[in-house]
Parts: C-alpha cells; sequence; structure tokens
C-alpha cells in the first residue's frame, strides 16, 4: 500500500514551496513560505522529509521520444543492452558510442536533479536539527532526520561515482554569491557520504528495518552503507582490505537481521503485492494512475509484433538484451528460462495465440496490469536483497585476497546463484569473480551495472565469459571499434554548469 505523503521542495533556501495532496505521487498546486517559520509543527517536519522523495524518481525524467529516460542513458552506458528502437537522440547514440559530450540533456539532468535534491536535504535537516518547542516523538524526529541524511548521502553518492571531483555543499544557501563552490576531492565527498549514513544509522537505531510504505529504513541504510564501502574499498580510493570488511561487516548486519528474503522465484518480483517487501529494500514508488512508471513500455518488442501482446506496444523498443549478453548465462540458468528475466513469446493481447518475438526481450518489468490497461504502477528497485547478499560476498572474497571460504560469504552467494541454478552444488570456496559474473547476470537491467564497473573497473566478456579489465573491453551494445577507455569513466562537467561556476573543471 503507497504511503500518502505531503510535497516540499526549497528554492535555494530562500523560500519552501509547500503542497499537499492525497498521494505523495501526485502533484497539486503550491504556495510559497519562508522557511524560517517553518518547522515549527510535527506536520511540517514530515512534510519537509516527505517532500525529498520527490527527486528520486527522476531517474524516470527524458524527453518527448520514447524511451529517453534517465535510466536508460544509464544501461546504455554498461552496454549490455540495446535499444532497438532507432536512437533518435543524439544524447542517446552518444552512450552507445562512449562519446558523451558537456551538452548532453542526460548529464545536465543528473547533476541538476542531484543538486536541487542536496539543497532540500540540507534545509530540511537543518530545519529540523534547529526546531525547538515541536511536540513529536524523539523517535519519530530522528527517524525522518536520518531519512533527510540518507537522501542527502544516496544523492552525493551518484554524483562522485558519476563525475569524481564535484562541488561539497552541506548548508543551506542563503546567499546567491556564494554558489560557486570550488571542487572538493573524491576523498572529501566519500567521506561525507560516510558520516550522513552512519549518523543516520544511529539516528534510525530504534527504527523498523523494513517498511511497506516506501520509506527509507534501517535496512536501506546499512544497505547503502554496504555499498559505499564497497565503492571506497575499489576504485577510485582503492581503500583495500580495511573497506572491504567494513562491507562485509554491514551487509552482514543486514543478512543477520533475518528482515529480508530472497523470492523464491523469478516471478515474484513481478507481483505487485511484493512492493516494498520481501526481497524489495528500497524503491522507486508508483501510481497507476498519477504517476505511473514508463519502465514496462520501454521494454516492450519492438518493431511492434504483428499481434500486440500490450496495450501502447507501439512504445516499446528503448532496451533489449544484447544477444550475446544473453547467450553467456550458464547453460540452464533459470533466469534465461521462458519469462524468467527475459522472454522471447508471449500471448497475444486478443487471447488469439502466442506471438513469436524477433528477439529476447527483458520481462523483469513485465506488468499485467499494464499490459491491459496501457498504465503501470509498477515500483522500480533501487536496492534489492539479492544485491546485498552479492556484496556481502564480493566484500569477503575480496578482503581475504580473492577467494573465501567464509560459511557466510558462501551462503549469500550460493543463495542468489542457486535460486538461478538449482542442480549446482553449493562451493567450499568462493572467488571475485565468481560474484562479478553473479552480478552481471542477476542485477542487470537495475542501474547498477554501469556503478559495479566503475568501482571495480572489470566488465563481463560476454564472448569468453570471463572477468576482463573494464579499459579496452568491447562491449557487446556499443558500436564496433568503440571499447571503454579512461576518459569513457566520468561524465563532463555539464556546460550550462560550467558557465554558472568556472570552478568545474578538471
Amino acid at each position: 500500500m503507497k504511503k500518502y505523503i505531503l510535497n516540499i521542495s526549497w528554492l535555494l533556501a530562500i523560500a519552501v514551496i509547500v503542497g499537499s495532496c492525497n498521494s505523495f505521487l501526485e502533484e497539486n498546486p503550491k504556495t510559497f513560505l519562508s522557511p524560517k517559520y517553518y518547522f515549527k509543527t510535527e506536520k511540517q517536519i514530515i512534510a519537509g522529509v516527505n517532500g525529498l522523495y520527490t527527486f528520486v524518481d527522476d531517474l524516470f525524467d527524458g524527453d518527448i521520444e520514447v524511451g529517453t529516460q534517465n535510466f536508460i542513458f544509464l544501461e546504455y552506458l554498461s552496454g549490455y543492452g540495446i535499444r532497438p528502437r532507432a536512437a533518435g537522440s543524439l544524447y542517446l547514440s552518444q552512450a552507445m558510442n562512449l562519446s558523451v559530450t558537456e551538452e548532453n540533456n542526460h548529464v545536465e539532468n543528473f547533476w541538476r536533479s542531484a543538486y536541487i535534491a542536496i539543497e532540500n536535504c540540507n534545509g530540511v535537516i537543518a530545519g529540523i536539527e534547529s526546531a525547538a518547542g515541536v511536540e513529536i516523538a524523539e523517535d519519530t524526529k530522528n527517524k525522518l532526520l536520518g531519512e533527510a541524511y540518507f537522501l542527502r548521502a544516496y544523492n552525493y553518492f551518484n554524483l562522485v561515482r558519476l563525475w569524481g571531483e564535484v562541488p561539497l555543499k552541506i548548508t543551506v544557501t542563503t546567499d546567491l554569491s556564494s554558489v560557486q563552490i570550488p571542487l572538493s576531492s573524491q576523498e572529501e565527498i566519500y567521506d561525507r557520504i560516510e558520516k550522513d549514513l552512519v549518523r543516520a544509522d544511529e539516528l534510525m537505531a530504534k527504527s523498523p528495518w523494513t517498511s511497506t510504505d516506501g520509506r527509507v529504513t534501517r535496512g536501506a541504510v546499512k544497505s547503502m552503507l554496504a555499498k559505499v564501502y564497497l565503492t571506497m574499498a575499489g576504485y577510485p580510493l582503492q581503500k583495500g582490505t580495511e573497506y572491504y570488511q567494513k562491507a562485509y561487516t554491514t551487509a552482514h548486519d543486514v543478512y543477520a537481521s533475518g528482515q529480508f528474503r530472497l523470492f523464491d522465484d523469478y516471478a515474484a518480483l513481478r507481483d505487485p503485492a511484493n512492493a516494498n517487501a520481501g526481497e524489495y529494500i528500497w524503491m522507486i514508488q508508483r501510481e497507476q494512475q498519477y504517476a505511473g512508471s514508463p519502465v514496462h513500455n520501454d521494454m516492450l518488442p519492438y518493431p511492434e509484433p504483428a499481434k500486440a501482446i500490450s496495450a501502447n506496444s507501439a512504445f516499446g523498443g528503448a532496451l533489449a538484451p544484447a544477444q550475446s549478453f544473453y547467450d553467456s548465462y550458464p547453460e540452464g540458468d533459470l533466469r534465461t528460462a521462458e519469462k524468467g528475466y527475459y522472454y522471447t513469446e508471449h500471448e497475444a493481447a486478443d487471447g488469439s495465440g502466442t506471438v513469436q518475438l524477433d528477439r529476447p526481450y527483458i520481462y523483469k518489468y513485465w506488468d499485467s496490469a499494464a499490459a491491459s490497461s496501457g498504465k503501470s504502477g509498477q515500483n522500480y528497485p533501487l536496492l534489492r536483497y539479492a544485491d546485498v547478499l552479492l556484496m556481502m560476498a564480493e566484500a569477503k572474497a575480496q578482503a581475504d585476497g580473492g577467494t573465501t571460504s567464509d560459511a557466510d560469504a558462501i551462503d549469500a552467494y550460493y543463495r542468489v546463484h542457486n535460486r538461478a541454478n538449482p542442480n549446482d552444488a553449493k562451493p567450499a570456496q568462493v572467488t571475485v569473480n565468481d560474484v562479478l559474473k553473479e552480478r552481471f547476470w542477476e542485477l542487470c537491467f537495475e542501474t547498477q551495472t554501469w556503478y559495479d564497473m566503475l568501482r571495480t573497473r572489470k566488465a563481463l566478456n560476454v564472448t569468453s565469459g570471463l572477468i576482463v579489465d573494464l579499459v579496452g573491453y568491447e562491449a557487446p551494445g556499443h558500436g564496433e571499434g568503440y571499447k571503454f577507455e579512461e576518459a569513457d569513466l566520468l561524465f563532463p562537467y555539464p556546460l550550462r554548469e560550467k558557465r554558472l561556476n568556472p570552478n568545474l573543471k578538471r
């Protein structure tokens, strides 16, 4: 059940834009209030934090052309998906050809969305921490404040992974003369991310591990902190064993909590009854009527089959697996079984028989309701328990020198692997490359793969089935001859932002 949330956002911390709605996904007219008069009641504090969630779904922003959302752009960068529909957009083509420029509107969208969200977080954190005399339970206040710290860390985590050095700002903007902020080192950015997530963990120590309302939970905080530690251990900081051990310990906290579980089969991933529960730790919230998801339609077959298999069947073709990536799965892997993660045929929408498709398409996000109505209310995963289990296994294998015999790490890996390959015996040891391959196959097309490639500097060679160095690899979804180079691993600073802030230069 979706949580009903009020919307609030800040404009350079000079004014608060507050509006109420009967769903946190539905937009209504807004009014303007001065921040100094805000955070005076529990309702205002709740509204302030609720408004921070409005930026999480900016992954779904895009152009008017079909299938141009920001999350699609990230998938093209990794090179394991293709676009069956003609690109149409120069900016999408840049991701496919590893030639992303400073004018790219997706680059601008990621930057702008993150910094607007961070400015909101700064205002809300300052407002809550300075609030006095408000009648609100301490545990409630701490939980809400923890959510704000988490969301600031999340946005900085995305920024530093995509750009490296970025401006670090953790105070409210009160003077437009102070907006030209110098770049901070990646070490400084990661230090702030870690501090914010540790603070969130402390504040939410008495909060639930799980929630069905889509809010950040203690489980989400722990899971994201484990991901941050794993990234800090790898590239670009390369902090090594100490941080791999931190990642293992933090992911193990989630594992030992007993609050999450892998679904028994892949069909359960698509069951709307499982939203925000079980395997799903944190998701982008969608609602069919007011704020639908584009993902079901994006991944429909293209060209449109002779017989439609879904409403809006002409809107597909944004993303499909490269054939060689699909073929790279182990023989018998249930993720490539029909209607596991992919499908090659489907019943016609009019019930007239089975339609054979021209290639494999992604079935992870099939929404039966959208197939009938044309509107999807399906949530989108940002943190999944399978991800945490694989982080735990990888971190321990790295900490142990490349191979681990740790029972819990092996169990974590095997739970994910065994669901896909139930006939395989549990191994006595697990290597880093074992886990990395599993991550490519398990977490594909969830906006996780590109970030994994950046932190490991590794790729899955779909021809050999081996984990190889990222630089020099030619991914199947990129044009022939387009091999990864060091220069491809960070976005350029957006042209508009460079004009506003001359400090944005490498």
